[in-house]
């Protein structure tokens, strides 16, 4: 079998690195076939030989790095042995890597992303809708320095609303007004449905910074958003008393 280091061997080189940065291959074509012709034509003829029969190895049977790239003299080459790599790592790095493994792998996408995304999507242009909120939460972070998809997660969850309130039928003429909890879901799409009606109401032609602006309004608790939190809060407190009807 025609390993790599063979071929090397046979080309005069050290190493397969070497011998792709030959000075042959870094010539142009017209170049290439003076130094052939006039210079060592023997030298071209065996490279071309021994990359056929390296295509050929390879086109009949598998690729395996073990057996094609071990040395001369070795049937295979361990490719776990880093020792002739003589680097060892610092400090810093293996208290990173011992500080990363305690942590869980962070999701693809972030079910909140995905929520608010769907939200600001009209017209079924999620790609559109995707880019503004993306766009928004750079700003956020250029005001804040800190993550910004936890700053929307915190905002959202300051101004979700806890209960809302639910007509339900008593069988007799009069229907009543019941409080009702809200799921996390729920109290996101409110808190999230009252930062598009905020962010409305600005003055930016871009609601990507429009959108921004009102979630910076939200983290800091001067949205108007908390005043329809309240007014939710109070209904559902007028109708306490029909809480043993549910």
């Amino acid at each position: 079998m025609l390993r790599v280091s063979n071929l090397s061997r046979r080309l005069g080189v050290g190493s397969l690195g070497r011998f792709v940065t030959s000075p042959l291959l870094q010539k142009t074509p017209v170049q290439i076939f003076r130094f052939n012709s006039s210079q060592n034509k023997d030298v071209y003829d065996l490279w071309i030989q021994s990359i056929q029969e390296l295509r050929k190895e390879l086109n009949d049977k598998p690729w395996i790095p073990e057996v094609s790239l071990a040395p001369p003299g070795q049937a295979r080459a361990d490719m776990r042995d880093t020792s002739h790599l003589q680097w060892q790592p610092t400090q810093e790095q293996l208290e990173q890597i011992a500080e990363l493994k305690s942590k869980p792998i962070p999701l693809k996408n972030d079910p909140l992303i995905e929520h608010c995304t769907n939200l600001i999507m009209k017209d079924g242009l999620k790609y559109k809708a995707n880019q503004y909120l993306s766009k928004a939460l750079y700003l956020v972070f250029l005001q804040k320095r800190k993550d910004p998809v936890e700053l929307l997660r915190g905002c959202l969850d300051s101004l979700g609303p806890l209960c809302s309130t639910k007509t339900m039928k008593t069988g007799f003429a009069k229907n009543v007004t019941v409080p009702v909890p809200l799921s996390t879901r729920q109290r996101n799409r409110l808190a999230f449905k009252w930062i598009l009606e905020g962010s409305d109401k600005r003055a930016s032609k871009d609601f990507s910074v429009r959108l921004a602006e009102e979630i910076i309004s939200v983290i800091d608790g001067k949205s108007s958003g908390f005043e329809k939190r309240s007014l939710m809060h109070k209904q559902a407190a007028l109708h306490r008393a029909y809480l043993k009807l549910k």
